[in-house]
């Protein structure tokens, strides 16, 4: 019981012997209410909260050397966009014809230990292999996002990303070309914090406009922002606004407070939201393009937000 319990209430028969419990016992249980199965050969405390979690464990339970993959590793990684992913895990080699329906199985052949990791009890892809195999199997904006929100929490990550796309990019293999594609969109290295912003950065690049700095920290004794997208020597900037993060009245009243303080200290601060940036790219480009000569750069630009 004590097993089930770190294990989200269920527990693979295999496990019952470490724990000298018989098949006789375990049957016993199930028959007087105590366990029921869910799966073939796993089983649930009867009683304990179903969960999604649940549903993850029990199936790498099921399926013994499986990983929680793709939608489901980068859920369990906490990656933005992905809290309600489907039941996926990824298999060195499937021979099975049965599976329960709401488990999908990906079959690989080209695993190795740096791909392997753990979120609590259960196994799964690393954070650098979850990425590799998301755009098999979700949007690129959303591929994209999980890439600009694991790469800002760790820059080195995006080398790390490149050398496993490089070892297991073949013809063939889903979601290569569009992960090389990903990629190639950030050989810059810019640190984004959204799939937004990376669409805005993306509409600048493909102007005349000069190229922001992304994620640009301004510094005035207590104060502290980071500007989503820069042009520091000229004191522009552009945020990307979304709804989802002014959900809240002590959200939309901060955000309020901050800008002010960003305008006190002779920034510019232009507003677009994603309607705009998606659909009328040529009037942002245009706007960005009038205050651009409007404030030429200064002689001494601001220090880099490594060095601020």
């Amino acid at each position: 019981m004590e097993l089930a319990r770190r294990q989200s209430g269920v527990i693979h028969r295999s496990q019952s012997a470490g724990a000298n419990v018989s098949e006789r016992q375990m049957r016993t249980m199930v028959s007087k209410g105590i366990l029921e199965r869910v799966m073939p050969g796993v089983y649930r405390v009867v009683g304990a909260p179903v969960s999604w979690r649940q549903r993850v464990q029990a199936a790498t339970l099921w399926l013994p050397g499986s990983l929680a993959s793709h939608r489901t590793a980068a859920a369990l990684h906490g990656m933005r966009g992905n809290d309600r992913a489907p039941v996926e895990v990824l298999v060195e080699r499937w021979g099975r014809r049965q599976r329960p329906p709401d488990v999908l199985v990906h079959e690989t052949k080209d695993l190795v230990a740096a791909d392997i990791s753990e979120v609590g009890t259960i196994p799964c892809t690393s954070i650098v292999r979850t990425l590799v195999d998301l755009p098999a199997v979700t949007h690129d904006m959303r591929a994209g996002e999980a890439i600009d929100g694991a790469t800002k929490d760790d820059p080195t990550l995006l080398l790390r990303l490149r050398r496993r796309h490089l070892e297991v990019a073949r013809r063939g293999r889903n979601g290569t070309v569009r992960l090389r594609r990903l990629l190639d969109a950030r050989a810059g290295g810019e640190v984004v914090d959204s799939a937004f912003e990376r669409l805005t950065l993306d509409l600048i690049a493909s102007s005349v406009l000069p190229r922001p700095v992304t994620q640009f920290q301004v510094r005035d004794r207590d104060f502290v922002a980071y500007l989503d997208l820069a042009w520091p020597d000229r004191m522009l900037a552009v945020e990307c606004d979304s709804f989802e993060h002014h959900r809240t009245l002590r959200a939309f009243q901060w955000d309020r407070r901050r800008r002010r303080r960003l305008v006190a200290l002779g920034w510019t601060v232009l507003e677009f939201t994603y309607d705009e940036v998606r659909h009328q790219g040529d009037l942002v480009v245009r706007t960005l393009a009038h205050h651009l000569l409007d404030r030429p750069p200064t002689p001494t630009s601001l220090p880099h937000p490594e060095t601020a």
